[in-house]
């Protein structure tokens, strides 16, 4: 049980701690574009159905470029409307004010969804899916042999914290205390998570005939043809169809309204409960007719949408989605330093050995790393030009460029014997990023004031402070 728990543990772990940090941002990946997008006023005013008409043509020129746009009607967690879009590779949105309808001026971004697609997919697609999905199963395995592992001492080790011990011992205290108190957390998250992307693991297509076609499609490309523009009818007013939808789905229950070539869909809001129906009244975008109601209301897709419920936490108040956050930390906490102890057991047998430098190389890469990542994307976001085309690609790749500096560095560091310095210089400057992100949102957000912080943003900006902090007392205490 040991071997298993460590072995699969630093195997998947690394890439595990990726995850759980993505997972825990993508909570509150709404308000994260909240942040990211600081043009947009703090507060709102009411909503007004009628203002839903002041979108569409914004909605209509995305349909003539073969898009799909979709309104996201206000909410608690974002007061203002917004049209979205996927370009292939971002959720790309627009805010407009919920009563006027007049469109908000503000940079393009990325915005929190970035990080939801970097939970789960790695930004590899379905192959992401699958080694994610895989690494879920890791991770149920780990978590059963850890808890046989500590079970005989479980209370006393539960107790104990020296953070001022031995540096192993007091590592092994932190392993031990962000992994039990969240553990049925874990648990849930890890079985639930792989509940819902089971079909990439057991795919219906066996995977040597999906390969098999994977290839032949590539050996024989397709030359595509030219496409003709879509053809968009002069879309009905919205306002009506709103309340029509309501009459079936309940009042304020429309949380999104997608429009596609032959219909328009109005979707019930994700924050409706704990089952992620995804129900919704299609309309006619020609006339507005009402064409169907759609509700898959068999025990199996219940299952589906429960799992799904409990895991995206889209429907929970802001109370419970902190607990996720916190809960979603502490187990990135618990990779952490489940790595470290796998390290520090090792160094003195195996220190000298190639492979175990390069193993701490990617410790390095995968935790200081990717939270200086991080943390450049929140900077980028700030201090790439407003006028930038193709913004949100910029900030993406600067994500993707610290760490993969963070990464060769920290393999450098370890290969020429120096893996103390490469742990410190890493560390070192994520705890700068991190406590001067609060200065630089206060510079570079207009309405400044220091009687009234915005909730979004002060949140932002303590939790970038606190993780500074910690940062730097652990560069310390190496």
């Amino acid at each position: 049980m040991g071997w298993l728990h460590a072995w699969i543990g630093f195997v998947a772990g690394l890439l595990l701690f990726c995850v759980f940090v993505t997972g825990s941002l993508a909570v509150f990946d709404t308000e994260l574009t909240r942040w990211l997008q600081p043009e947009v006023p703090p507060q709102a005013p009411p909503f007004s159905a009628h203002a839903l008409d002041s979108t569409l043509p914004a909605v209509r020129s995305l349909l003539l470029q073969g898009e799909k746009p979709f309104i996201t009607l206000p909410s608690t967690r974002d007061p203002f409307m917004r049209v979205q879009h996927h370009d292939g590779y971002e959720f790309l949105n627009v805010p407009f004010n919920p009563q006027t309808g007049k469109q908000i001026s503000a940079r393009a971004t990325a915005g929190g969804t970035f990080f939801y697609d970097l939970h789960y997919t790695m930004r590899t697609g379905l192959y992401g899916e699958t080694v994610i999905a895989v690494a879920g199963l890791a991770l149920l395995v780990t978590l059963g042999s850890g808890i046989i592992i500590h079970l005989k001492g479980l209370i006393p080790d539960l107790l104990l914290l020296r953070p001022f011990g031995a540096r192993l011992r007091a590592w092994l205290d932190v392993h031990v205390l962000a992994s039990v108190p969240f553990l049925p957390f874990v648990i849930m998250m890890a079985y639930t998570g792989t509940f819902i992307r089971a079909r990439t693991v057991f795919p219906p297509v066996p995977y040597v005939a999906s390969f098999e076609a994977l290839f032949i499609a590539n050996s024989h490309p397709d030359v595509p043809a030219e496409e003709e523009k879509p053809s968009v009818p002069t879309l009905p007013s919205l306002p009506s169809l709103l309340s029509q939808a309501e009459q079936t789905l309940g009042s304020g229950q429309v949380g999104h309204i997608l429009f596609l070539p032959d219909s328009m869909l109005f979707t019930r809001t994700d924050m409706s409960g704990p089952l992620l129906t995804r129900e919704h009244i299609d309309f006619s975008p020609v006339d507005g007719r009402f064409l169907r109601h759609v509700l898959l209301p068999t025990p199996v897709t219940h299952a589906q949408q429960l799992m799904e419920g409990i895991h995206y936490a889209r429907w929970t108040g802001s109370g419970l989605r902190w607990m996720y956050f916190l809960s979603g930390v502490t187990g990135a906490v618990m990779f952490a330093s489940g790595s470290i102890i796998f390290l520090m057991k090792r160094r003195k047998q195996s220190g000298e050995r190639a492979i175990f430098r390069i193993a701490e190389g990617l410790a390095i890469g995968s935790i200081p790393g990717f939270l200086l990542a991080t943390l450049a994307f929140f900077w980028a976001n700030r201090l790439l030009p407003v006028s930038l085309s193709s913004r949100p690609l910029a900030e993406v790749h600067s994500f993707f460029v610290v760490w993969a500096i963070s990464a060769i560095v920290g393999l450098l560091a370890c290969l020429y014997g120096r893996q103390m310095l490469g742990w410190k210089i890493q560390l070192g400057i994520l705890g700068f990023l991190s406590i001067f992100l609060t200065p630089l949102d206060l510079l570079t957000r207009s309405g400044v004031s220091i009687l009234h912080l915005p909730t979004v943003f002060a949140a932002t900006d303590l939790c970038a402070l606190m993780l500074g902090l910690v940062s730097l007392q652990i560069a310390r205490r190496l």
